[in-house]
């Protein structure tokens, strides 16, 4: 989050076990909910470290202290149970008196010596050395609704504020010491489920089952008896459309979860504007493509889809009044061939479609498949079988990806965080008779060395001669070809501050491209070992906001670069600083900032880039498709026609080109 929001990580679900709540301590993350078990997750290999069952079966709410040394969780049942998680454990310490009903929120007072929990009517301050209660504070209903308030949220302030959400609407405030009521204000018309505080303690974020988030601000009020503060509405804000669980105040933003599954970015001053929703994509690389046969693999959390892409008619050309973009009619539609589901409806973690299109494979949490995919045209349905005699070291991964040639399959293992290649011995099922695995374990790449944390992207060279690896400790790894047999390790690239979100190898040339969470963008060459391209510039709106998610290279002309965001797609050209550009249409953007040169050549300067062209887009068609060349070239075509499962989009590229026959 220190620059464009990202995603770095995903857990993915695991059967049997519910997230109802979560809590950092330091860069440890730690979870509980319905299974009635606190987990403590390795955030490098993703899976579960530490478990512990607690007291009281369903856990509604968890919070840490400020040492971080306890954490407490609240179960349905109406236990209270601590634990020590000093000295990186996770230990039982200590079971609180029993209460009546559930405890849905809890919250460490500023010294960690109070505990205050909220449930149906009340509010309970306890002692956290004796696990005894000391104050109760009732919450009754309101003048139209008698029933007693459920306590849905609470906040506790360094000076000993409580602040609660109910379910009648209202946001009440409390003395913690006195343990009596202050204010109350009608926030909401039903359930307040989220509050939050900025870092001052002078701004109160409130919202739950209305899609508006409302911002209070701390008043100080003068009059003639006596001068005292008060909570006054001071801002709202609407970034979701449906009910808002949870909130986090940090640095003068407000981040927010709705039901509706988005991660809503706003600020909580009057000074900036800021409204931005974040997807609950999957993470990329999400779609797959086969371009000797026209095929699209299409990932989603628990199965694919294999499509293949229609084909335009002969001769069928239309030019609109302006003249910048052709409709190509479609001759054949685009077909699902295949609609694949994991065993048990697991949730599918990295999968790939070999650019030949005979294999498929994809990996979950505990399972890798392999299958053979044979498309027989006009003859009858497509035959997808599975192979099961595989090597041994053929294992769950967290990625999976194809050679261009399509005889080397790379895996990442998902404990290890090796890289191992396997050799695809046959890709036709005439000469496969069984008798033979269709996979050999050729090496094995250890990246301990030069990779610390778990692999973000992956990506290999049309050639094959280069492996690329980056991970989310912020390196970058390279491997080569040694004397045309096994990887080596080439070097690593300088370390840069901000997440590394997309990678990219030119097709006949040996430089890298990668992009960074800050809109940074540069190209290395790897055998000058040299940066031949960079820049800092943002060449669309809102880049600081949305960080570049997909390259992708034209393989004719590596002056030019197809970049995208969620939403926005842009091309990019390379030139040298001191040329002018004579063409009125392209729009140049100011010199960036650039990298200091690990070593530069005589003959080759860095150079810079300019915005070219840019496409707004649609999230959900952009998100699923992936820009080939291999299939459609542009800059030759100025116009794609794209039908996807019943949705037709009509997408102008505005190329330079004119579409001739031949290119059609």
């Amino acid at each position: 989050m220190a620059h464009a929001p990202c995603l770095e990580r995903v857990i993915p679900e695991t059967p049997g076990n519910s997230v109802e709540c979560m809590g950092w301590c330091g860069k440890r993350l730690f979870s509980s909910g319905l299974n009635g078990e606190v987990i403590e997750w390795n955030l490098q290999t993703l899976q579960p470290r530490v478990r512990q069952h607690v007291t009281g079966n369903t856990v509604w709410c968890l919070d840490i202290n400020r040492e971080c040394t306890e954490l407490a969780v609240g179960t349905d049942e109406g236990y209270i149970n601590l634990f020590d998680i000093s000295d990186d454990q996770l230990l039982y310490k200590r079971l609180f008196d029993k209460q009546e009903g559930r405890i849905l929120c809890c919250s460490y007072d500023a010294t960690s010596e109070f505990l205050v929990t909220g449930s149906v009517g009340v509010v309970r301050i306890w002692n956290c050395r004796t696990g005894h209660a000391v104050n109760k504070m009732n919450i009754g209903g309101n003048k139209y609704n008698k029933a007693e308030a459920i306590v849905w949220s609470l906040k506790v302030l360094s000076d000993f504020t409580i602040i609660t959400g109910d379910s009648l609407g209202n946001v009440t405030v409390w003395d913690g010491r006195m343990a009596s009521q202050t204010e109350i204000h009608q926030v909401l018309k039903a359930d307040v489920l989220a509050l939050a505080v900025n870092e001052d303690e002078d701004k109160l974020i409130c919202a739950g089952v209305e899609p508006n988030i409302r911002i209070y601000a701390k008043t100080l009020i003068k009059s003639k008896e006596a001068t005292y503060y008060r909570w006054v509405k001071f801002l709202q804000r609407r970034v979701h459309d449906h009910d808002v669980k949870a909130l986090v105040c940090a640095k003068n933003f407000i981040y927010s979860g709705s039901v509706d599954g988005y991660l809503g970015l706003s600020s909580v001053t009057k000074t900036t504007l800021t409204n931005e929703k974040y997807g609950p994509f999957l993470k990329p690389p999400c779609v797959s493509v086969s371009s000797t046969l026209r095929l699209i693999l299409l990932r989603y959390p628990n199965y694919l889809e294999i499509w293949r892409l229609g084909s335009p008619k002969k001769n069928s050309e239309f030019q609109d009044s302006n003249q910048r973009c052709q409709l190509l009619g479609l001759d054949k539609t685009p077909e699902k061939l295949v609609e694949l589901k994991s065993k048990g409806e697991d949730p599918i973690v990295c999968s790939v479609l070999s650019p030949n299109g005979n294999w498929l494979c994809y990996s979950t949490l505990g399972a890798i498949r392999l299958f053979r995919f044979t498309i027989n045209d006009g003859k009858g349905p497509c035959k997808l079988r599975r192979i099961r005699d595989l090597p041994q070291k053929f294992g769950p991964s967290t990625h999976v990806c194809f050679t261009n040639d399509s005889k080397r399959l790379l895996l990442v293992s998902r404990t290890t965080n090796q890289i191992m290649i396997f050799a695809v011995l046959d890709g036709d099922d005439e000469l496969n008779t069984g008798s033979l695995p269709p996979l050999d374990f050729i090496e094995l790449i250890d990246t301990a060395k030069h990779i610390k944390d778990s692999i973000k992207l992956l990506t290999v060279s049309m050639c094959g001669s280069y492996i690329v690896a980056a991970a989310n400790d912020r390196s970058i790894a390279v491997w080569s070809i040694y004397e045309g047999k096994h990887f080596k390790h080439l070097l690593n690239l300088p370390r840069y501050n901000a997440a590394t979100t997309a990678l990219a190898l030119h097709a006949e040339l040996p430089r890298l491209v990668a992009a960074f969470a800050d809109g940074k963008i540069f190209e290395y060459d790897l055998e000058e070992m040299c940066f031949t391209c960079s820049d800092v510039n943002h060449f669309v709106k809102q880049s600081e906001h949305a960080c570049i998610t997909n390259i992708c290279l034209h393989p004719r002309n590596p002056q030019i670069l197809i970049m995208q965001t969620e939403a926005v797609m842009f091309v990019l050209e390379k030139y040298l600083p001191q040329r002018k550009n004579e063409d009125a249409h392209f729009d140049k953007s100011p010199k960036g900032e650039q990298f200091k040169k690990s070593r530069t050549t005589s003959n080759d300067e860095t150079k810079v880039m300019s915005l070219r062209f840019k496409q707004q887009k649609q999230n959900e068609l952009f998100f699923l498709l992936k820009l080939q060349l291999h299939i459609l070239d542009i800059f030759s075509i100025s116009n794609v026609h794209v039908t996807l499962k019943g949705v037709k989009r009509e997408r102008p590229f505005g190329g330079a080109n004119s579409a001739s026959e031949a290119d059609t």
